[in-house]
């Protein structure tokens, strides 16, 4: 059994002291480490790089093989209904020079005229309804084109190795409207520039005409 060594009263109060600092650093190291946010999956993600392009799909419509194949079909079909509003007009014009040549009060100028007002009638009817027959087949068009050309988008996309793509749309400059209400001149700027969703792009990263080109090279293939 070891004789006890006799306690020096001033080396006790240092390693006390040496104790306490350590377990205040010890503390301080744990509080930082609670405070401090940990990494989660999605902080990963932001912090990892993405490969980002701009398209312009208003352009991609455009300049399509299929665009141009369909609109010049509406074209024809456009024509073959402005021929028969031609032929009402002239219809129209023959009755008018009859009717010159009659009596006002015979009943052959009534039965003429009533016949001139129904041709038109039909005809302004008919031409409400090739207008809003033309805007229907503009738009189904359209429609039509944009779903391919988000599908298309999307397998560019993939197999050139595009992380994210962006619509490039119109430049950011608000194009002149003289012709808005003053009520509503703030509306519409703030509407335009609310709407524009790239502010710059630098052209080696749109993807514009290798949309167009795959979307023709599947046209061409009768996709």
């Amino acid at each position: 059994m070891q004789p006890n060594t006799p306690t020096n009263p001033q080396t006790t109060a240092r390693a006390a002291r040496g104790l306490g600092l350590i377990a205040a650093l010890a503390l301080a190291v744990s509080t930082i480490a609670l405070l401090k946010p940990t990494a989660d999956a999605s902080s990963a993600a932001r912090a990892a790089p993405s490969a980002v392009a701009t398209v312009d799909l208003f352009a991609v419509i455009n300049a399509l093989d299929e665009f141009t194949a369909r609109e010049q079909s509406l074209a024809r079909s456009t024509q073959e209904r402005r021929d028969e509003v031609q032929r009402l007009n002239a219809e129209i014009e023959g009755l008018e020079q009859d009717l010159t040549g009659l009596d006002p009060t015979s009943d052959a100028y009534d039965q003429l005229f009533r016949e001139r007002n129904m041709k038109a009638g039909f005809r302004e009817l008919r031409v409400n309804m090739l207008t809003k027959w033309q805007m229907e087949d503009n738009a189904r068009l359209i429609s039509e084109l944009y779903a391919k050309a988000i599908t298309a988008v999307g397998e560019v996309a993939q197999r050139d190795g595009w992380d994210v793509v962006v619509h490039r749309g119109q430049p950011m400059a608000v194009p002149p409207n003289p012709n808005i209400r003053a009520e509503l001149a703030l509306d519409f700027v703030e509407d335009w520039i609310q709407s524009r969703r790239v502010i710059y792009a630098n052209d080696v990263v749109d993807i514009t005409n290798s949309v167009v080109q795959h979307m023709n090279n599947k046209y061409a293939a009768g996709g």
